[in-house]
């Protein structure tokens, strides 16, 4: 989406860090409210949580029925709100789908890997994907890692680059002036990964665990080079 989406992820960043100075009061207040009107908004557009939910709208969160992602699945087409998306509309946009766009050009859609065969589907909207980006941002605020209009900070992402994958479609996401991200597949040749690396040298690597121990100890052997600083 390039910088307009990257300023308004900053701003959303921005609101989030305000929550930090709430009272627990003030929190569980504003969380309920939240809830309540997420609810409201589940029963009054999609028939499935209508059916799911009937007699509970007033019951606490913890006595609704749980809701698996086989149920989800099954149900997509009654459970989302929006009577335009269809599952097999998606899915057909996912199988074709070979870089950064977006669903009917509203919704990012990523997808889970299938592991225990059946593959979840998750669609945001802007606003909805905007907060996930800025809770991305807001952890890495916590680690000294921050960005803004006036400081670019370098990434790089070693995942899956199968752009349905979460962690592709946030890279492609925020990839921009302000944040230029190259991206690296978890799958290529170490020695490549690490090539790669050292000559983009970013200032926040983000990767899985499993992958973050492998580059942390090719660095202590001195295959990696060290970080860019600020």
């Amino acid at each position: 989406m390039g910088l307009g989406f990257v300023v308004g992820v900053l701003r959303e960043r921005r609101a989030l860090r305000g929550h930090e100075r709430w009272s627990r009061a003030l929190l569980e207040s504003r969380q309920g409210a939240a809830l309540g009107e997420l609810r409201r908004w589940a029963c009054g557009r999609s028939s499935f949580y209508r059916r799911f939910h009937a007699g509970l709208e007033s019951r606490p969160l913890a006595e609704l029925p749980v809701l698996s992602k086989g149920q989800v699945m099954e149900s997509f087409d009654d459970l989302v709100t929006d009577p335009k998306v269809h599952l097999a509309d998606v899915r057909a946009f996912l199988a074709a789908l070979d870089g950064y766009r977006l669903f009917h050009d509203r919704y990012w859609v990523a997808r889970t890997s299938g592991s225990t065969g059946n593959p979840g589907i998750f669609l945001w909207n802007r606003r909805e994907w905007t907060t996930v980006i800025a809770s991305y941002a807001r952890a890495q605020e916590w680690a000294g890692i921050g960005a803004n209009l006036l400081r670019r900070t370098r990434i790089g992402v070693v995942s899956s680059r199968i752009p349905w994958h979460q962690s592709a479609l946030v890279g492609m996401s925020v990839d921009s002036a302000i944040v230029p991200v190259r991206r690296f597949d978890a799958a290529s040749p170490l020695d490549e990964i690490v090539g790669g690396l050292n000559e983009w040298r970013p200032e926040n690597l983000i990767c899985y665990a499993s992958m973050g121990r492998v580059l942390a100890e090719e660095q202590l052997a001195g295959a990696c080079g060290s970080p860019r600083g600020p």
